[in-house]
């Protein structure tokens, strides 16, 4: 009896030590999760605000902007600190940017006030206003950017891109990340696109352009000859494209709304196309579907497109600033003041002498701004782009004789001059790289 006693203690005793020795183990590994969502919460929040002053003379400047009216400027922001490249602004430089629009005066619209104008135009809007736009929902740009934007009670429209959100999640901003920011009077939550490459093969030997703009051509495989898609196939993949997106926000995003999208690369066809019933059929769907559709940088023109949006403005297609780091005050300043006075738009590269930079540090290839390729559980992501060459010079027009020349071949500060070559009724092939 007494021998049963003891070896059932005996036991007893191993079962709590082990018990003990168990929660001790997962107690540990609690803490160590614990820590380490803590720690990717942390790495994932909001910096600290950068402090931006304006010195005497730009206060003035700034100050005494003048009053304007039937007329929205659009600015589109990209990379706010992250990695360099010809669309990454500094930290510092943002701070001062958004100082200079407070102490100017100008009231940031939110994106159904902005609705509301392209539809309705002018009245009701606030004097001196502007439209703050950022494009792919990029992580870094929202934590250098929300705690300024929320401390000068500014709004902003963040298109973002559904497949990165899983597909990048060290690029783009998380779900959870993006529910947080539309319960707030400081973002909405805008499509750029739903997913895939931004950029497509369109013929045999292999040229790409973009997604939008062209369709695609399938190179042979497995006894099947190499083809084009047909017109209904592009029409079919563009629809689907965008109707994921717009799915993907409305059941990840409470209160989400389709007022706006971005075309990806700016591109709808205009810079070339191998079927000139793609820029009607673009802008026409996405006008049905959406009240503003936002294209590239008004200075993204070129000689001889058939489908060009001519201006700064079309209630069809709003242009917009891209900003980059050559945008200095003075910068920003020059071109903000040249929409308002609609100075012809190939003078608008004047203002980029202001950034006081030499044309030998203009003439650079930038790094890529996209993220690169990798597997996704959705759609696939897009494509690492190419390296964009940019060129900083002047340009007189009077001066030009011979063959066509493209002024602006690309979103972005920079002049590109080169022949041109006739490849369809719709327009020249664009240029890459």
């Amino acid at each position: 009896m007494s021998r049963g006693r003891g070896a059932r203690a005996s036991i007893s005793r191993s079962v709590m030590h082990g018990l003990v020795g168990w929660g001790c183990l997962l107690s540990v590994a609690a803490g160590v999760v614990v820590t380490r969502l803590h720690t990717a919460e942390a790495n994932r929040a909001p910096l600290p605000v950068v402090t931006a002053s304006l010195s005497a003379d730009q206060y003035r400047q700034w100050a005494s902007f003048p009053d304007y009216h039937k007329i929205v400027p659009v600015l589109m922001y990209h990379s706010i600190g992250g990695k360099a490249s010809y669309l990454t602004v500094s930290r510092k430089l943002f701070a001062e940017q958004m100082r200079a629009l407070k102490v100017a005066g100008f009231h940031t619209l939110t994106i159904q006030q902005y609705a509301h104008f392209v539809k309705h135009g002018y009245r009701g809007l606030p004097s001196r206003p502007i439209l703050l736009t950022f494009d792919d929902g990029r992580e870094d740009a929202y934590r250098a950017a929300n705690d300024l934007l929320k401390a000068y009670g500014f709004h902003v429209t963040d298109l973002v891109v559904p497949a990165w959100v899983t597909g990048h999640p060290h690029f783009s901003l998380s779900w959870s990340q993006l529910q947080q920011m539309a319960q707030t009077s400081t973002w909405s939550v805008q499509l750029h696109f739903g997913y895939g490459r931004e950029q497509i093969t369109y013929n045999r030997d292999g040229d790409t352009g973009a997604a939008f703009a062209y369709q695609q051509y399938f190179p042979a495989q497995d006894g099947m000859p190499g083809h084009e898609e047909t017109f209904a196939q592009y029409q079919k993949r563009i629809a689907s494209n965008m109707e994921w997106g717009e799915r993907q926000l409305a059941q990840h995003v409470p209160g989400y709304k389709p007022w706006s999208m971005a075309i990806p690369e700016s591109d709808y066809g205009q810079a070339g196309t191998n079927d000139s019933r793609i820029p009607p059929f673009v802008l026409g769907w996405l006008d049905r579907h959406f009240p503003v559709v936002f294209g590239g940088d008004y200075l993204d023109k070129a000689v001889g497109r058939r489908f060009q949006i001519a201006g700064r403005y079309s209630p069809r297609l709003s242009y917009r600033m891209s900003i980059g780091p050559l945008d200095t005050l003075p910068v920003l300043h020059c071109r903000l003041m040249d929409y308002l006075r609609h100075v012809a738009i190939w003078k608008e590269y004047g203002c980029q002498r202001l950034a006081g930079l030499p044309p030998s540090t203009l003439a650079v290839i930038h790094a890529p701004i996209h993220p690169p390729t990798a597997v996704s559980t959705g759609p696939p992501p897009p494509p690492k782009p190419r390296p964009v060459h940019r060129l900083g010079a002047q340009i007189n027009p009077r001066a030009i004789h011979g063959q066509r020349v493209v002024i602006g071949s690309r979103p972005g500060w920079r002049v590109v001059i080169r022949a041109t070559r006739r490849t369809s009724s719709a327009g020249t092939t664009p240029p890459h790289g």
